[in-house]
């Protein structure tokens, strides 16, 4: 493990200015004494810090792209990118994308050295300071935050690799080129152990007591999400065998925060809220993971025409396609003439939040022109292959114009939030009791009544999903659903696979559009077929990895 190797005396801190969100905010780059770590409260902080920092977030943050463009959602416009790896069968333990190993434990490493070193610390110097308790309480909250940071980081790697080393103690190097992996099944559990221990103890939010009013930091709420996304993906098709018992745990796991909403303090917000720069106060998110002020992920993501634009990531027609009707909530139909001919009317509201479509207004007043020939359509070089140009966590109020005074925004990657846990909980109902039963007392609510409050979201307002559906159709319309109420928030690609759902995404399409005079004239064509296989379901385990700890072993087909 190439990167799991730390000085045992001093320790790096780097500093992480991540802007938006106080907690995260460091000052300072340096080696301190472990001495001085543990025994100064500011550096201790800074220490927490730097194991958050560790969060992900994707802002065209995988090989300058987004995961979405390694799904049927998305493809990116730049051949050279890695992320095509994923796509065009060249994918191998030799030819890594994505590949967090080493990143994710170093970030364990320096949870458990923290969770090691950090116990009995009282700073007694400090004691007789006007906010010594303040301080002290935040002091011992911080094991609480990081054994949740050290549980994420671990689903992360379950996710990607399977089965992998479980380690909470501080090892040597010796040591660690010989750990041999736990099952994925164990690793699940600890996590979820994990989570519900320190939930109870986590505060709601940090407004008063502690000290500093900060924001981004764990909360209760977080580490129930955190358990009830690791039950749901322990009870999905590609970890487990159709298991009632399973599918109820993730309910009840869903259900614990629904049925404290209230008391958490979250509620479904309006759409819109959800992607600018102030998205971190909104009541639906549950944890975002703020990476400051910029404009890169605008600069890479307008479209090819508008000052400063690039393009990156490029919607597709499928995607497209999944957003239903608005009036009727019935599948769009190429096929239906009136449809065809205006595409992008009467539709799913989420759409016009999600994706660019020709004629829209967008980033300005001025329409976009994607029709070929058109001033953002092709033949124009690095122009949109698909017809679609991204608008999720775009902001609009960035220009980069001569003269422009907002060239860079705060952004807030959302890692959960209230309507995903709804989702979540849906699923898990609807294949432990069908979509219109209740569970028990601890799962009141059922599947469709959970879904239909996401659809009748202010500002969305979607018909509901009707009562009598089979249990069949109902989860294919809530995976419907949930592709498109979380677009590009780092879903599908994992959604795909943990429902074994990979081998229908192999076909792509793009849309073809055409202007006569005022009139427009769109037709869908195929864009490209991928070959999907067993072993895509998880990464391969690099081979620089595997030499140095051969216990590693590989998943299959790699």
């Amino acid at each position: 493990m190439k990167h799991m190797k730390f000085k045992y005396i001093a320790l790096l801190l780097p500093a992480f200015v991540l802007g938006g969100c106080d907690f995260m905010d460091c000052d300072e780059s340096t080696d301190y004494q472990k001495q001085d770590i543990f025994e100064s409260f500011d550096r201790s902080k800074k220490m927490v810090t730097n194991i958050y920092s560790y969060l992900p977030q994707d802002f065209c943050n995988t090989s300058d792209a987004m995961l979405d463009a390694a799904t049927d959602d998305a493809i990116h416009v730049y051949k050279s990118s890695a992320i095509q790896y994923f796509v065009n069968g060249t994918w191998s333990a030799n030819r890594l994308v994505d590949d967090v190993w080493g990143n994710y434990y170093t970030a364990i490493r320096s949870a458990n050295l923290y969770l090691k070193e950090a116990e009995g610390q009282e700073f007694e110097d400090w004691e007789h300071s006007k906010n010594y308790e303040d301080m002290m309480k935040t002091y011992r909250n911080f094991p609480y935050e990081v054994r949740f940071l050290r549980a994420f980081f671990y689903f992360e790697l379950i996710k990607r690799y399977h089965n992998v080393p479980l380690v909470t103690t501080v090892l040597t190097q010796e040591e660690v080129n010989e750990v041999i992996p736990e099952s994925c099944e164990k690793v699940a559990q600890f996590i979820m152990q994990e989570c519900a221990e320190i939930a109870p103890i986590l505060p709601v939010n940090y407004k008063s007591g502690f000290a500093d009013k900060e924001t981004g930091r764990i909360t209760r709420g977080a580490a129930l999400a955190l358990k009830a996304r690791v039950a749901l993906y322990m009870a999905s098709p590609l970890f487990s065998a159709d298991d009632a018992d399973k599918w109820k745990k993730a309910a009840k796991a869903a259900y614990e925060i629904i049925g404290s909403a209230s008391e958490l303090g979250y509620s479904l917000d309006k759409f819109a809220n959800l992607f600018g720069a102030a998205n971190n106060t909104s009541t639906e998110v549950i944890l975002v993971r703020s990476t400051g002020e910029n404009g890169d992920f605008e600069k890479a993501n307008f479209p090819m025409g508008v000052e400063g634009g690039k393009t990156s990531t490029c919607p597709t027609q499928n995607l497209v396609d999944a957003f239903e009707m608005k009036s009727s909530g019935n599948e769009f139909d190429w096929n239906n003439p009136a449809m065809k001919a205006n595409p992008y009317a009467d539709r799913d509201p989420r759409l016009a939040m999600t994706v660019v479509y020709n004629n829209m207004e967008w980033p300005a007043a001025k329409k976009v022109e994607i029709w070929e020939g058109g001033a953002n359509g092709l033949p124009l070089a690095n122009a949109t292959t698909t017809g679609y140009y991204l608008r999720k966590y775009v902001n609009k109020d960035i220009s980069f114009a001569s003269g422009s005074t907002v060239t860079k925004k705060h952004h807030n990657w959302i890692l959960f939030r209230y309507a995903e846990v709804l989702l979540n909980y849906a699923e898990a109902m609807a294949n432990a009791y069908g979509p219109d039963v209740p569970g028990d007392k601890t799962c009141p609510m059922t599947a469709r009544e959970a879904v239909n409050l996401v659809r009748n979201r202010s500002g969305v307002k979607m018909p509901e999903f009707p009562a009598g559906m089979s249990k069949a159709d109902f989860i294919k319309r809530l995976k419907n659903e949930r592709r498109v109420e979380l677009a590009f928030e780092g879903h599908r690609f994992w959604d795909i696979r943990r429902w074994k759902d990979l081998s229908k995404t192999a076909n792509i399409y793009r849309v073809k559009i055409e202007k006569a005079g005022d009139n427009f004239n769109y037709v869908k064509l195929p864009y490209e077929t991928r070959t999907i296989t067993d072993n895509l379901y998880f990464y391969p385990i690099s081979n620089t990895e595997k030499y140095k700890n051969p216990n590693l072993g590989q998943n299959p087909g790699w």
